[in-house]
């Protein structure tokens, strides 16, 4: 009991507690994929043939990762940006680029080379939400981009 007290007297001033720090619990609240319905608001279908910039702009902000998704060596399908709070905790947001104007496909050099900006100013082809890493939400539907 004593202990429980103490551990709580010191989260209250801010003090870390054996094991957790008061900043990674205000993390993982911020971070908490309650962002999928502010995500699922937004009307996806108008940013296709738009820049993909266009979409990251209005995206929630707080992401966890965002980078490029290669389907196999030299290929790229897109971009991705995922916001992770736990494992069961996690949404992805798949950004398909069919035809490339500012980057050149296929780019045989590592994926960490890869120019991000350039890639925020490909035009989108097609959008899949999918969240803890199986469940697709948005965009399930065409067989085209199916990966």
């Amino acid at each position: 009991m004593q202990l429980l007290f103490l551990s709580a007297a010191l989260l209250a001033i801010g003090l870390k507690a054996p094991g957790k720090t008061a900043w990674q619990e205000q993390k993982s609240v911020t971070r908490d994929c309650s962002v999928l319905p502010a995500i699922l608001a937004l009307p996806l279908s108008s940013y296709i043939g738009k820049p993909v910039d266009s979409l990251f702009s209005v995206l929630p902000p707080g992401y966890t990762f965002r980078g490029f998704m290669p389907q196999r060596i030299c290929y790229n399908a897109g971009v991705t940006q995922s916001y992770y709070a736990s494992e069961t905790n996690i949404v992805l947001i798949e950004v398909f680029i069919d035809n490339y104007q500012y980057m050149v496909f296929p780019n045989r050099t590592n994926i960490q080379n890869w120019d991000m900006s350039l890639a925020r100013k490909e035009k989108i082809a097609y959008i899949k939400i999918i969240q803890n890493n199986n469940i697709c939400v948005y965009g399930c539907d065409n067989p085209n981009y199916d990966y």
